[in-house]
């Protein structure tokens, strides 16, 4: 992720990894409840609905793109239910299940997605 090296460390168990592109016709949100419904094993309608977990502000604004910005290093995480959720500016999604503890390890590695 750039020469500044954000690193930001997760100690549970990736299962779902995901990804947003601007371009496509879903919503950050829409993404982000797919990937923990997957992570869940469970219908998205089945989820509590996600501003329960996370300002839908915050989330688009993560995804906003400002002037210059597009290389500024940016990563959102929260908690649905049992699930870390981590959602990288870049658009990569990562659900992890925090009741499978692992040793600390970055949430992402330097590439893109």
């Amino acid at each position: 992720m750039g020469t500044g090296g954000l690193t930001v460390y997760r100690e549970c168990t990736p299962v779902v990894d995901a990804n947003y592109r601007s371009d496509n016709d879903r919503s950050p949100a829409e993404v982000i409840v797919e990937a923990v419904a997957e992570a869940a094993e469970t219908d998205p309608i089945e989820l509590p609905p996600l501003y329960e977990f996370i300002d839908a502000d915050a989330l688009d604004a993560l995804f906003d793109r400002h002037d210059g910005a597009e290389e500024t290093e940016a990563l959102l995480s929260f908690n649905v239910d049992t699930w870390n959720v981590f959602i990288r500016r870049d658009g990569r999604i990562r659900v992890c299940d925090a009741t499978r503890p692992t040793d600390p390890e970055p949430v992402f590695d330097s590439s893109p997605a």
